[in-house]
């Protein structure tokens, strides 16, 4: 096999040797032929880039006349619903700002997210504005809105399936000074003192007295958010029953001087 490759190498360098001989001995004739094919070539290569030039105006024109075209029924939609171009752009900037607000929910962890679970309503309501506005028939619009929608009720479904239970064991009050002020104060749990309510409310099957919890029992930690109407009930009848009991009681009147 190496003699073959030898033998064939030998043979290439010979031919090599040979061209560069004839090329040295070219005739006029040759010469003027090879000038020609070369000529022949360029004159071909020019008449298909002349070819393909005339392809890409066509194609340059064609697509100008179809965003005439496309700009023509888009105003003509426009009219239709009674509005132009600069309401069509203020009513895109409507819509991303919905799509803003959902970027920055979706970002969120079920805790956060239901704790700010009232934005939901909030985009809710600049969706259902938007849809009554009549750009909202246009197809894109239409399309674009109904994706936003689909987004807002995916959040609602992680949510609503979603495992949000959290508990908190009860220390001592020697060693962990726990109450259920202190507790909701934890950054753990609330950070917040002024939550405690919804421990206690979350809690009703353990916790009869919001001053009295005990050791060891497992609460439940309610998701953060602000007091509920009956949470905010609770507190002032916690209120109004502390504050009858330390009232001192009534005098008895004095007996009247005969």
């Amino acid at each position: 096999m190496k003699f073959v490759h030898r033998l064939l190498l030998i043979s290439a360098l010979l031919l090599v040797s040979a061209a560069g001989i004839f090329a040295q001995e070219m005739t006029k004739e040759d010469w003027q032929k090879q000038i020609n094919e070369y000529t022949a070539k360029r004159n071909d290569l020019r008449s298909k880039l002349s070819t393909l030039q005339a392809e890409v105006d066509k194609l340059k024109t064609e697509d100008a006349d179809k965003a005439a075209a496309v700009k023509k029924c888009n105003e003509e939609l426009l009219a239709l619903v009674g509005a132009n171009a600069a309401a069509e752009q203020a009513f895109a900037a409507r819509l991303d700002q919905i799509d803003s607000k959902l970027n920055e929910l979706s970002r969120l962890s079920n805790q956060d997210l239901w704790a700010r679970k009232g934005e939901l309503d909030n985009v809710q309501k600049m969706i259902d504005d938007a849809r009554k506005d009549k750009l909202s028939t246009l197809p894109k619009n239409y399309d674009r809105i109904r994706e936003q929608q689909n987004r807002l009720d995916a959040l609602r479904n992680a949510l609503a399936s979603a495992d949000l239970t959290k508990t908190y064991t009860v220390g001592t009050w020697a060693k962990d000074r726990d109450c259920l002020w202190n507790i909701a104060k934890k950054p753990s749990i609330y950070d917040n003192a002024f939550l405690w309510p919804k421990i206690w409310q979350g809690n009703r099957d353990q916790i009869k007295n919001p001053d009295v919890i005990k050791p060891g029992q497992k609460l439940k930690v309610p998701v953060k958010g602000d007091l509920t109407k009956e949470e905010k009930a609770a507190v002032r009848s916690y209120w109004s029953k502390k504050q009858a009991a330390a009232a001192p009681a009534a005098k008895p009147a004095a007996p009247e001087k005969k």
